[in-house]
């Protein structure tokens, strides 16, 4: 396979459709640093984006691959057993990673059921009622609701457990708040935590979704944000029971939240230089 052939045919299609090289890594979720080098013959697209490589310029995988168009000759059978067997590949891992997103979210599900058992038959045997295997129980049911999208649908899955997490927290306090006696504050720190936390983490989400090419900078700027959260927090706290709202711990956190970013930041700066090199 000859890759400055295919580069050079990946332009072609690329401006016939009048894109960019950021448009045509947005289509494919990739950078458009890679796309650059696929197209200066410097490496070769991965073999799961040929077919959907394929599909957005309209021509075959053995064209692709060959890095020339057919001028309208029939497809050769050797062709056809490659366009088919790549295709059997994307197929086939796609169902493995599925199998294996299963196997996970049902392995998770039994070890959870299992821990509501085990409290469940300790707290009968001890005070012949339900009483403090209420709180595992409950977490154990908020966990299964909030982990098995994210564990069987991968980042697809996220945004559902952000919707889990958004909607049943505020029960899971209820149900803490009448089964723990200092009910005094479980509602008033608790809710106010979960709002700060839920907004933080749907924050990150959009961070990653609109950087998701540059995920070094998506994860500093998260940690960045996790700041100002804290900030947020310990004012909560400090109106509510009087702690400090800032110590020596706090300190040494943000030094090394900043610390880590900018290391995050110049380990993408060195990468996108690398890869601009021609």
């Amino acid at each position: 396979m000859d890759m400055k052939k295919m580069g050079e045919l990946i332009t072609e299609l690329r401006k016939m459709q009048q894109m960019t090289q950021k448009d045509l890594a947005e289509k494919l979720h990739v950078s458009d640093k890679a796309v650059s080098k696929w197209e200066r013959g410097l490496s070769c697209p991965d073999t799961s984006l040929l077919s959907p490589l394929s599909d957005i310029f309209g021509i075959t995988i053995g064209e692709l691959l060959n890095g020339e168009r057919n001028s309208g000759e029939v497809i050769s059978d050797t062709e056809e057993c490659i366009t088919n067997a790549l295709k059997y590949a994307d197929t086939a891992t796609i169902s493995k990673i599925k199998s294996i997103q299963t196997i996970c979210v049902a392995a998770f599900s039994i070890m959870l059921l299992l821990g509501i058992i085990a409290c469940a038959i300790c707290d009968l045997a001890l005070s012949g009622n339900f009483t403090w295997s209420i709180i595992p129980i409950s977490a154990c049911v908020f966990a299964w609701i909030l982990f098995t999208p994210a564990i069987k649908y991968g980042g697809k899955g996220v945004v559902f457990s952000l919707i889990a997490l958004s909607l049943f927290v505020v029960p899971f306090l209820l149900v803490l708040n009448n089964v723990v006696e200092i009910n005094d504050l479980i509602l008033p720190v608790g809710i106010r935590m979960s709002i700060i936390s839920i907004a933080y983490f749907w924050l990150v989400f959009v961070v990653f979704k609109i950087l998701k090419s540059r995920k070094l900078i998506a994860l500093a700027v998260s940690l960045l944000l996790s700041i100002p959260c804290s900030f947020m927090i310990n004012f909560t706290l400090l109106k509510i029971i009087s702690i400090s709202f800032f110590d020596v711990w706090d300190a040494m956190s943000i030094a090394i939240i900043t610390g880590l970013s900018i290391f995050l930041f110049f380990m993408d700066y060195f990468r996108r230089k690398q890869n601009s090199k021609p």
